[in-house]
């Protein structure tokens, strides 16, 4: 797979390097965070040969890649060297939500980056499953012993990986952060907090305020509503603590009121938050049975479509935690797993086009084999639709099947075929009998479904794309006269090449040139509308009555200035004429800032003519012509 054609589509199909402002990935997806969505051709992203298909939620524009994303990635962050902390400053984001809703969100965001390291510790706990059956390992060696401890870890200290990954999500400071956690982990907290509770007992603070008995190892809830509260803290203390104080002063209010408020009240609430939606989940399952285990089986891929899959989490480490097992979501998710790749794999062997069947051969492995099923999911029964209904059905009947025999989990690992071992119960081999039975069903009956319920074979999307493009490049617009843009400042014509930015001097975004300015006015360089004026006043994009579509992009990396010394003195749809002021903005304050004035002038329709050349050298005033188009 040709990683950097794909990662050079996806950033000039999502608005370009300007458009983002922050980018992160997690185990199949890229994770925008863009300046302004409505300029992305979703269509052209979802076409794009690796992509299985695009979500957007809770602020983030994402596309699915599946196992090949951390490629990707790395090829995008070449092109722009992407940041991947949250934004001082995010975009707001207008789709309304219920508070259920961005709970749920919120939740399944944090555990997203967290969920690599949970697989690989439940991966250990699966050997010491595994390794002791098959007489490889012996339970009372200390290789055992150090094992157990490597894939316990990552679950004990849960609140501290969440932390961190809260840390991000809220803005902020990651070391505060884990701080907290590991005062609630701390091995003296928990041994004075058990003895008091062992002797009925209440720890008090300050001799009168209550401390309230919680266990925080393996809780996720408590740490996210402490990381929450640390972001209000520590904006608290910076406005109170003098700044000659600050380096020591205030890392130690910081610390001294967010620890009591999480161990006081933010923790305790969080551990009562995490009960209460534990036992909704389980009073479901006790009224419902072996059928309720079906109906979560069978619209398990419509949880991972809403993104809140992760948001389970919590809720199975909880009771795994307590009672050694969970019998309710790992069972549904398994069988949702098997189906996807089942009907993935029917899908691989009915299709005629050779590209697809290869795409929905390793979106089934990696559904089976794997656990991982958005490649599956967003690529193939998804994209064609019916087979989507062949996976539910498969899921529907396994989960009916594996709940009616009472199957339990005893780990939280990839639910795919080589981690059967985590449904086994010790003392009872019937019970691996019955998780490969259970498997067994829903691989079958997926597969069979899918087989007849057919699908539309799909032609190659993105090739089509390339064609549709190529030939736009040779029926490019030749005019009997070329149009002349005018510059739209005053200063040095350089090449775009010049420029130091990879995305401008490489041409992503399209040919041009540009100007090191020396009067801090944009123009309009001829007549025509604002297409777009950036909020931040950094850039403006605009449409000319003669049909060229123009960036002007004062500055590189100015975004980060979010709008101070720009000052725009034109809106979006706003008509204009040649020689309209559209932006006033500081060259010298934004030279002291750090920041390069530099200004590229792009042609972003350039694929639609047959010439795009800087015509201007040295100074130029707003009356020289700087490119010409053919």
């Amino acid at each position: 797979m040709d990683y950097e054609s794909i990662a050079k589509k996806i950033l000039q199909r999502v608005g370009g390097k300007e458009n983002v402002i922050s980018l992160v990935h997690c185990m199949t997806r890229l994770r925008f965070t863009l300046k302004d969505e409505s300029i992305v051709d979703d269509e052209a992203v979802k076409k794009t040969k690796g992509v299985m298909g695009i979500m957007k939620k809770a602020g983030q524009y994402q596309i699915i890649i599946g196992n090949d994303v951390a490629n990707v990635y790395a090829e995008l962050n070449k092109l722009g060297n992407f940041s991947n902390e949250v934004p001082k400053k995010a975009p707001q984001n207008k789709e309304k939500q219920n508070v259920f809703s961005m709970l749920m969100d919120t939740i399944s965001g944090i555990m997203a980056p967290v969920i690599p390291a949970i697989i690989g510790a439940a991966m250990i706990k699966v050997l010491l499953t595994l390794l002791p059956m098959i007489g490889v390992l012996s339970t009372k060696g200390d290789t055992y012993n150090l094992l157990s401890v490597m894939g316990d870890g990552a679950f004990f200290f849960m609140p501290v990986l969440i932390a961190i990954s809260a840390s991000k999500k809220f803005g902020t400071n990651m070391y505060y952060a884990a701080s907290i956690a590991l005062i609630m982990l701390h091995p003296n907290f928990i041994s004075f907090m058990n003895s008091a509770n062992d002797a009925k007992e209440t720890v008090k603070f300050l001799k009168f305020i209550p401390v309230t008995y919680a266990s925080y190892a393996y809780s996720v809830i408590p740490i996210i509503l402490a990381v929450w509260s640390l972001k209000y803290v520590e904006r608290l203390v910076d406005k109170i603590t003098p700044v000659v104080t600050k380096n020591f002063l205030k890392p130690m209010l910081v610390v001294l009121i967010e620890a009591p408020i999480a161990l006081i009240i933010l923790g305790p609430l969080g551990a009562i938050c995490g009960n209460v939606l534990s036992t909704v989940v389980y009073t479901i399952h006790d009224k419902l049975g072996f059928i309720a285990i079906g109906l979560v089986a069978g619209v398990y891929p419509f949880v991972v479509m809403a993104g809140m899959h992760h948001a389970f989490t919590p809720i199975k480490l909880g009771m795994i935690a307590s009672t050694g097992f969970e019998n309710f979501i790992c069972i549904g998710e398994l069988c949702s797993n098997m189906a996807q790749g089942a009907a993935s794999l029917a899908v691989a062997v009915k299709s005629k086009n050779k590209d697809f069947k290869q795409i929905a051969g390793s979106s089934a492995f990696s559904a089976l084999f794997a656990g991982i099923t958005e490649p599956a999911l967003y690529g193939v029964t998804l994209r064609l639709k019916r087979p989507m209904l062949g996976a539910c059905i498969g899921a529907a009947a396994g989960g009916l099947f594996g709940g009616f025999f009472q199957m339990k989990c005893f780990g939280i690992a990839t639910p795919a075929i080589v981690t059967i071992v985590q449904y086994v119960e010790k003392g009872k081999p019937q019970s691996l009998l019955f998780a490969a039975l259970t498997i067994l069903l829903t691989i079958v009956v997926a597969f069979i479904a899918t087989m007849i319920i057919g699908f539309e074979d799909v032609v190659d999307d993105d090739d089509e794309l390339d064609m549709l493009e190529t030939e736009s490049k040779e029926e490019v617009k030749v005019m009997e006269n070329a149009i002349d843009i005018a510059s739209p400042a005053e200063g040095k014509a350089i090449a775009l090449s010049e420029v130091a930015d990879a995305t401008f001097a490489q041409e992503i975004l399209g040919k041009g040139a540009a100007i090191v300015p020396e009067k801090g006015v944009i123009y309009a360089p001829f007549d025509g509308k604002v297409d777009v004026m950036f909020e931040t006043g950094h850039a403006v994009g605009l449409v000319g009555e003669n049909g060229v579509e123009l960036l002007v992009h004062i500055g590189i990396d100015t975004v980060n200035l979010e709008g101070k010394y720009f000052s725009p003195k034109k809106a979006a749809g706003d008509v204009v004429k040649k020689g309209d002021v559209l932006i006033e903005f500081d060259i010298e304050k934004i030279k002291e800032a750090g920041y390069d004035v530099t200004t590229p002038v792009i042609v972003s329709n350039t694929d639609q003519y047959a010439i795009v050349e800087k015509t201007a050298t040295g100074e130029v005033t707003k009356e020289s012509n700087l490119i010409k188009v053919q």
